[in-house]
């Protein structure tokens, strides 16, 4: 017997003061249904308000990240604003030199870039190198010791530029866009020793010999950017190469070991 039917046989039944029988279960079964017609049309309906409710929040959330943080709103650094790719970088730097234990130094040092992509770029530089004796060779002078030393009188290379982070932060309200990427290449040292055979200082001058050297560079740079065509970039410059470190009797011994040359520097730059 049809639902609806069957509501209406049990109205006149109950009016009637008759049996329910197999109509009393059929309205019982009726019921049943009834409560199954209502949850499915209350899920769909759940499932409509909570599905724009989501869309709604995400169009007008677009950036909020309120899940990552519930108390402060985060921005998206979404493009650059200073880009470098196809323009050349002029830059002019100065810094010192943390390596030889006997000399105080400091480089001048002009670089031109080239950046293919924001990520990649090849870059040329020349180094000049100033060098003074510090207070531990002095000390060693002043009782006739002349210790063995190496002198980077300059330096020119060729770097290859990976770039993979770009950032902006406030500094005093103020927000500051800058690179920080990494540097290896290769490059040609000009260099003297200086060193004397024996104590004497009237039987045993102090010689010196030019020791050019061809060493593995690694570094890493910083890029602030000023504005459009201005940066200012920070720089950290590893050389590595193999050398004599020795006199043995009257002669430069042929042993040699690893050494490292650093630079540290600052600079201003210029994008052409």
């Amino acid at each position: 017997m049809p639902f609806w039917a069957a509501i209406l046989k049990l109205s006149s039944m109950e009016n009637q003061g008759t049996s329910l029988g197999r109509e009393g279960r059929d309205f019982r079964l009726g019921w049943v249904w009834v409560a199954l017609i209502w949850l499915v049309l209350m899920a769909g309906a759940w499932t409509r308000n909570s599905e724009a409710a989501e869309a709604k929040e995400s169009a007008s959330d677009e950036y909020s990240f309120s899940w990552l943080d519930k108390d402060k709103k985060i921005y998206v650094l979404q493009n650059r604003r200073y880009t470098k790719a196809g323009r050349l970088l002029l830059s002019a730097s100065g810094g010192v030199g943390s390596s030889n234990p006997y000399r105080d130094v400091q480089y001048v040092e002009p670089r031109l870039a080239v950046f293919f992509s924001e990520a990649f770029g090849v870059e040329a530089f020349y180094s000049k190198t100033f060098n003074s004796s510090n207070a531990a060779f002095q000390a060693l002078e002043a009782e006739s010791v002349q210790p063995f030393v190496r002198d980077i009188n300059s330096q020119a290379g060729v770097l290859l530029h990976w770039v993979p982070w770009y950032a902006k932060i406030n500094v005093f309200n103020k927000v500051l866009y800058f690179d920080w990427g990494f540097e290896a290449g290769v490059s040609k040292l000009d260099a003297t020793v200086r060193y004397r055979f024996g104590s004497d200082l009237e039987t045993d001058p102090v010689r010196q010999s030019d020791d050019d050297k061809i060493a593995l560079l690694v570094g890493s740079t910083q890029q602030f950017f000023l504005n459009h065509d201005w940066s200012i970039r920070l720089d950290v410059l590893g050389a590595f190469y193999r050398g004599t470190y020795k006199v043995s009797g009257d002669a430069v011994s042929s042993d040699q070991v690893l050494f490292s040359n650093f630079q540290y520097g600052i600079g201003l730059g210029y994008r052409l």
